[in-house]
């Protein structure tokens, strides 16, 4: 996936501390950045760019400019770097998810910047699934995707679900709801195949989407 989010004009400021302890995201929502629940930490894969690059040093010179999604995998394989500020040109090395110490709502914590790689690492990957449809396996269309929403626990980002502009299937044409995934998918062509019984937990809310999330592969599982 490519991000489409704005960016800020002036350098992101560092955040506090340099631990994993200073990325922890907040309790509750302010409607575009963290934290859905206690069980699940929540990010929408937009809210990533332009997020500082940070080592666990103090230092950081770039920042994520896009956020690279593998189909096949069915998730995020790395990100793509810049200069910091709206204006900042890319930068010609990625990091890799696996590289990545913590993932927070203000920055992207690293060891340092040795873990930087080339880009051909991620060859093959940064397909868009933004305005990608919908569909279950029964036929039904349930809208196009406008965000990917990840799961982030400490360098892990898994993504749990899509922010969608609902169909009139749903009742809300129109609106953005949240669609949970299965813990795999692998995702071909245009159109995103999910079960059938992925309607009865479309969430409208997103501060309680992870236990939308937990309810559905806890479903699957058991049917």
């Amino acid at each position: 996936m490519s991000s489409t989010a704005s960016n800020k004009g002036e350098p992101l400021p560092q955040p506090s501390g340099t631990g994993s302890e200073a990325l922890a995201p907040p309790t509750g929502d302010d409607g575009r950045t963290g934290v859905t629940d206690v069980a699940m930490r929540l990010m929408r894969a937009s809210r990533l760019t332009g997020l500082p690059v940070v080592t666990l040093g103090g230092d950081h010179a770039v920042e994520i400019k896009d956020v690279v999604f593998d189909k096949n995998a069915g998730g995020l394989t790395g990100f793509t770097l810049r200069k910091p500020g709206l204006l900042g040109g890319p930068q010609q090395h990625v990091l890799v998810v696996a590289d990545v110490h913590a993932i927070g709502p203000d920055a992207v914590m690293i060891e340092s910047h040795q873990v930087f790689r080339s880009p051909e690492t991620l060859a093959g990957t940064g397909e868009d699934v933004l305005g990608d449809t919908i569909m279950t396996d029964d036929g039904t269309n349930l809208g196009k995707v406008v965000d990917v929403v990840v799961s982030v626990d400490g360098g892990e980002a898994d993504i749990v679900g899509f922010e969608v502009a609902a169909s009139a299937a749903l009742g809300t044409e129109g609106d953005n709801v949240f669609i949970p995934l299965p813990a795999a998918l692998s995702i071909s062509g245009e159109a995103i195949v999910v079960p059938a019984s992925t309607k009865d937990f479309v969430s409208q809310d997103y501060t309680g989407f992870g236990a939308s999330v937990e309810a559905f592969r806890d479903q699957l599982e058991t049917s």
